[in-house]
């Protein structure tokens, strides 16, 4: 065994003879004690196993707990994935530097230089699983690092950028296995090209493949979430209603032996006797006839004949004004000012100018101006939302600018305007 064996076995058996501060590291700082406890504090940081957080505070060095969170899928809140950009760079250099020392023909820094690739490959490969086996935790259990609603919906909205990132630099493995399959026979290193097309590139679909599943289902969270803050709200405006208006005769309960009489006394019931008329029975009979006998007398009243309306209904013709609503009379102004202007007017800003149509919303007033001015060829330029969605269903935007319409020259005789 070389050296460094030796050095990695004593370092193994450090951990196991202390397992029992890793494991108590593992869930939050140590400090010291007794004199046993003390000497194996020090001996776990002299294998900088642990590490001095606060005076006389000790915590697990971040590579063991990373590894030790990855075997036990345990992620903390808001965890960011692994970027592999940067080790992606660091294999393109040691790529270029193992051409080189081919090139020279150093023999001994050509097979360290070889080792350290196989290690960045190595390395990319392993970030990428381990990102995708915490997506697939993460989602399958629905984020239950956290239990508010809120916390879960601002994780959904994380990792949503975050996949966005992630699958980026995955589609980049593409142009590094490209690069390196046209050098490597050129350079004569063929097992080279075999070693990253096997563990890079044969992987590249499968890879993508899970992280575009990961992110339909950020996705389809995303808009499970929108449905269930509107039922939210819905119910706590019920609830609230409910509260403060209650009703008199209190709550129904369900009917059961178990519920005291003063809770569910019984009430008569009210009920008006509705004898057959085509009973035969003498005594149903005369109880109606009874009945009959005690109504009132109705008194018959002639109808009032009223004077024949004329076959022809003649009415004299009014002018009726119509009057424009604030929207129309507003759109009005504004096709004219376009009309005139050099420059492009803004919806939002002429809305801001108009008193009349403060009480119409910006949503509503873009989508009804852009609808007439559309018709009246009018030239519309849509701005575009800074902050774009990371799963756009329809095109956002936030502002229009209008313009004059295109004037045809064969139609003017005069140059179109632009």
């Amino acid at each position: 065994m070389t050296e460094r064996g030796d050095q990695v076995q004593r370092l193994l058996a450090g951990l196991a003879k202390h397992s029992d501060l890793v494991a108590e590291a593992y869930e939050g700082s140590i400090s010291g004690g007794d004199r046993q406890r003390n000497s194996a504090i020090e001996a776990l940081f002299n294998l900088s196993v642990l590490m001095a957080y606060d005076e006389d505070e000790y915590r697990l060095n971040p590579r063991i707990r990373e590894f030790i969170s990855d075997h036990f899928s345990s992620y903390q809140v808001l965890q960011a994935l692994r970027r592999v950009s940067g080790t992606m760079h660091q294999a393109r250099e040691q790529w270029s530097e193992l051409r080189r020392l081919k090139a020279t023909g150093s023999v001994r820094d050509q097979a360290r230089v070889e080792k350290a690739l196989d290690e960045s490959i190595v390395e990319i490969a392993y970030s990428i699983e381990q990102n995708l086996a915490m997506l697939h935790s993460l989602i399958s259990t629905q984020y239950g690092n956290v239990d508010d609603l809120a916390s879960k919906l601002r994780q959904n909205r994380f990792y949503a950028r975050q996949v966005d990132m992630f699958l980026r630099d995955v589609e980049s493995i593409d142009a590094f296995v490209e690069v390196v399959s046209n050098e490597a026979i050129a350079a004569g290193l063929p097992y080279v090209r075999n070693v990253v097309t096997r563990r890079l590139g044969a992987k590249r679909l499968s890879w993508t493949s899970q992280i575009k599943d990961a992110q339909v289902a950020i996705s389809k969270r995303l808009f499970e979430a929108r449905l269930m803050e509107q039922q939210l709200r819905r119910l706590s405006r019920f609830a609230l209603w409910i509260g403060r208006n209650k009703t008199m005769d209190g709550w129904d309960l369900e009917v059961d032996e178990k519920i005291p009489h003063a809770l569910a006394g019984s009430l008569p019931l009210g009920f008006r006797p509705q004898p057959d008329v085509s009973d035969p029975d003498p005594v149903t009979m005369e109880g109606v006839m009874a009945a009959i006998a005690r109504l009132p007398v109705l008194t018959s009243v002639a109808p009032v004949q009223q004077e024949a309306s004329p076959q022809i209904l003649i009415e004299d013709e009014e002018h009726v004004e119509f009057t424009l609503s604030a929207e129309h009379a507003a759109l009005e102004d504004l096709a004219l000012a376009a009309a005139n202007a050099r420059e492009p007017i803004s919806l939002l800003a002429f809305k801001r100018e108009r008193h009349s149509l403060v009480d119409t919303s910006d949503a509503a007033w873009m989508v009804f101006a852009c609808a007439q001015l559309r018709m009246r060829k009018f030239q519309l330029d849509f701005v575009e939302a800074l902050e774009e969605d990371s799963f756009p269903i329809n095109e956002h935007f936030h502002d229009v600018r209008v313009r004059a319409p295109v004037v045809s020259a064969s139609l003017t005789g005069r140059p179109a305007l632009l």
